[in-house]
């Protein structure tokens, strides 16, 4: 059953002495042997603070050190049940790159010194011998100038001309693009998850409440006053000597919002069979208080029905050799 968090005006929790539990629907459910979504809730550790410096060795090990031991923000911990839409995206972005017959050559040769193992100063010097080549071709070089001296009349005489407008209206040929696809890189994944919430009694309905208020928390950032000491260069051994230090009292900083752990969940262990995601950043969170277009609520206020729209964005990219065949997998 999920515990209730007592919360006063202001803001400030009061009364938590260990981790608190909120479910939607409310109960014992989720301790079975059935598919649900836990959410936990970390505090942000910078990626590139002293604590998280790569080791060497692992290059995945050293690229995820700061999400590999987060510490609890204190929050509540939601399990909730698995909504409708759930799937997750991967993708990569190519694009075609287009290369003079100049720049293939000095690729080309760039490319047949590194796979040798030709210092890099061999590398440059057969590069400029590439583009050195490109004064032999007398052609391309003037029609490059026309175009030059064209662009360069004033005002709009002649218009926006390129080399290969010269060389397509001259000589009725361009130069050739010698397009290649290039892998050019690929994004942090993002994904959505939508809950509509009806509750059954007045128990369940501060549930929703609590969960509703759990998810805000976690979004926004913290004023240096009203949590810890925000002072990233604070020097603990000082500290001992100044007390001052330890108290949060500056106001030139704000916290970084927490972090969520989200697991799709079968039982007590992470679901076999659907996509895993590292700790994400809540991006947003939209709640509605009316999801059937009309206002309506219980005698005690309580809304007859509440959908908690949620955003994330991973924090850390996931790359081939972190996907694993058999089981649970990012």
């Amino acid at each position: 059953m999920a515990e209730k968090p007592t919360y006063s005006f202001n803001g400030s929790k009061k009364g938590a002495t260990k981790p608190m539990v909120l479910s939607y629907p409310n109960g014992t459910v989720y301790e079975k042997d059935t598919d649900y979504v836990s959410f936990e809730f970390k505090n942000y550790k910078p990626p590139f603070s002293n604590e998280g410096a790569p080791q060497g060795g692992n290059a995945t090990a050293d690229y995820n050190r700061s999400i590999n031991e987060l510490v609890s923000a204190g929050l509540a911990r939601i399990t909730m049940y698995m909504p409708e839409d759930l799937g997750v995206e991967y993708g990569a972005t190519w694009g075609g790159k287009g290369f003079t017959n100049t720049g293939a050559d000095a690729l080309r040769s760039a490319g047949s010194m590194l796979t040798a193992g030709g210092d890099l100063g061999q590398v440059g010097q057969n590069i400029s011998t590439a583009v050195g080549n490109m004064f032999q071709r007398s052609e391309a070089l003037i029609a490059d100038a026309i175009a030059t001296g064209i662009n360069s009349l004033p005002g709009s005489v002649g218009g926006s001309v390129g080399i290969n407008d010269v060389l397509g209206g001259v000589g009725g040929v361009i130069l050739n693009p010698n397009t290649e696809l290039l892998f050019s890189g690929f994004d942090l994944r993002t994904f959505g998850l939508n809950f509509k919430m009806t509750p059954k009694d007045a128990r369940e309905a501060k549930a929703i409440r609590d969960i509703c208020t759990t998810f805000k928390r976690a979004t926004l950032p913290q004023l240096a006053t009203d949590g810890a000491n925000f002072n990233p260069f604070k020097n603990k051994d000082d500290a001992k000597d100044n007390k001052d230090k330890q108290k949060p009292h500056n106001r030139n900083y704000i916290g970084i919002p927490s972090l969520c752990v989200v697991r799709f969940m079968k039982g007590s262990q992470d679901h076999p069979y659907l996509s895993q995601f590292k700790p994400c950043a809540i991006t947003n969170v939209n709640i509605s208080y009316t999801p059937d277009g009309q206002y309506s609520t219980y005698d005690d206020g309580s809304p007859v029905a509440t959908t908690l729209t949620l955003q994330f964005t991973e924090t850390k990219l996931v790359y081939s050799n972190e996907i694993s065949y058999g089981g649970a997998s990012l």
